[in-house]
């Protein structure tokens, strides 16, 4: 009898890397039609929240223009693309950001794609 192996198409996961994070397809299903998002730390709980924006937020000037990041949507993947970013994830919440990837589900109550750095996948 085989013993089948789970697969993670279907599992929400990021990558960070020193330049970018990266999201996969099934994270990016929470983002269509979406350009801008915002990211926040909860450094106490070691976790990056991403926050979609939508265009309409934006123009009511909801959300502070400080705090857009630019969401980049190819086949399979999305790609928020910011140094500095990077750089308080890695020394502000002490995560790893070197491809490593992490888990990641998406808050429908409140609106955001949580990722668990707490631990790699």
């Amino acid at each position: 009898m085989y013993q089948w192996i789970n697969g993670n198409s279907y599992l929400c996961q990021v990558t960070f890397y020193p330049t970018n994070i990266t999201l996969n397809s099934a994270c990016c299903a929470y983002f269509e039609n979406i350009r801008y998002v915002r990211v926040g730390l909860d450094i106490e709980h070691k976790k990056v929240a991403i926050e979609p924006i939508s265009k309409q937020m934006i123009d009511l000037g909801l959300i502070p223009k400080e705090q857009l990041q630019k969401l980049s949507l190819g086949k399979g993947y999305g790609r928020i693309s910011n140094k500095v970013v990077m750089h308080q994830i890695y020394t502000v919440m002490h995560t790893d950001v070197d491809g490593h990837k992490y888990s990641a589900s998406f808050d429908k109550e409140n609106n955001y794609l949580e990722i668990d750095c707490s631990h790699e996948v």
